[in-house]
């Protein structure tokens, strides 16, 4: 029964010597870990000097450079309308009719006047002077006669009434694509304010404000860049053309670009308008390499396989980029992804 007891004993005591090796392993390999810690992954770039640009943000509002109310010029039912709201059209095109009986035997009856007064004319010379012509009569017996006869009256309303059966015709003054279209087929012209306005939709204005302090940094010929707020993807290039020399009872400088219209927008849209400024021989570096460390501005850069703390001081800052006065040298591998956590010394390792 003895011989029995030993295997079991000495299991029991392997297992024992087993458990107790255990710890004093983990804790071993717990101080090697702590001797060397793992690197963080940071993503660097290259401090570089090159041109800062400060920018200046502004909101607009679009109008088309060249925009034209279409008016009815005489009064009349619109027998007939050619266009639509957003058609586009060519400067001279036909855009709609109006009916012109009315007008037409206004001319015809001009016409037949004229024609009277020039007889009546000629007979007044032929009485009162003696001459079948003009020529050696002073000019004041000459508009005497034109008076007597009705040859100034007959004249003008002539002109007149081409001018009115002209109208009844309605032509586009500009090229453009037509808006604030109304008027309908066989109602009456006067009905409407206006048949319609076409607007040029190719070359394009901006108007936006700006302050009294960020009008001296501006000028005319200044390139912009127009942002829809619809799609701010899109980046159109504009250039000033005017600027208000007078301030607003905001405090404000009112400014206008001009650009051509290559993304669509349409005439009352609202953007965004960017102006950049270059600074030459500036220390660049992304807007993400700054972090705040004891209440002041911190860039980390990598020298080996450490991460070193530095102290700057920006001189400027835009929608990405900083602009270092001191605290980095050109060259440097600064530090911009991965800094938020990072201390003196920290081991990092690039990604």
């Amino acid at each position: 029964m003895r011989v029995i007891f030993y295997p079991v004993i000495l299991a029991a005591m392997v297992l024992t010597f087993s458990c107790k090796q255990r710890p004093a392993q983990s804790l071993e390999e717990m101080a090697r870990r702590a001797a060397r810690p793992e690197a963080v992954i940071v993503k660097t770039v290259k401090a570089e000097k090159t041109t800062f640009y400060h920018e200046l943000l502004s909101n607009g509002k679009i109008t088309s450079a060249k925009k034209a109310v279409v008016p009815f010029r005489v009064n009349g039912i619109i027998r007939e309308l050619y266009v639509q709201n957003g058609q586009h059209v060519t400067e001279g095109q036909l855009l709609a009719v109006l009916e012109d009986f009315d007008y037409r035997f206004q001319l015809q009856r001009a016409r037949q006047n004229l024609e009277k007064a020039e007889i009546n004319f000629k007979d007044d010379i032929l009485t009162n002077f003696s001459v079948t012509d003009t020529v050696g009569l002073p000019s004041s017996k000459i508009k005497i006669a034109h008076i007597r006869s009705g040859l100034d009256e007959a004249t003008t309303a002539l002109a007149q009434a081409e001018y009115n059966f002209s109208n009844t015709r309605i032509t586009a003054p500009i090229t453009g694509v037509v808006g604030g279209l109304e008027a309908r087929q066989w109602n009456p012209s006067q009905n409407y304010k206006s048949l319609c306005t076409i607007v040029d939709d190719q070359l394009m204005d901006v108007d936006f404000p700006v302050t009294e302090s960020e009008y001296l940094l501006l000028h005319r010929g200044m390139p912009v860049n127009i942002i829809p707020f619809i799609n701010d993807s899109i980046r159109i290039t504009g250039t000033i053309t005017q600027i208000n020399p007078m301030v607003d009872e905001n405090g404000m400088v009112r400014i206008k670009a001009s650009f051509i219209n290559k993304a669509g927008l349409i005439d009352g849209m609202n953007v965004r308008v960017l102006i950049r400024r270059p600074a030459p021989e500036r220390i660049v570096v992304p807007k993400e390499a700054l972090v705040r460390r004891q209440g002041r501005d911190v860039i980390f850069i990598r020298q080996d396989s450490l991460a070193i703390w530095k102290y700057v001081t920006v001189e400027a800052e835009n929608s990405t980029s900083l602009s270092v006065k001191e605290g980095i040298e050109p060259g440097d591998l600064v530090i911009v992804s991965g800094n938020i956590n990072l201390a003196h010394e920290t081991v990092v390792r690039e990604q």
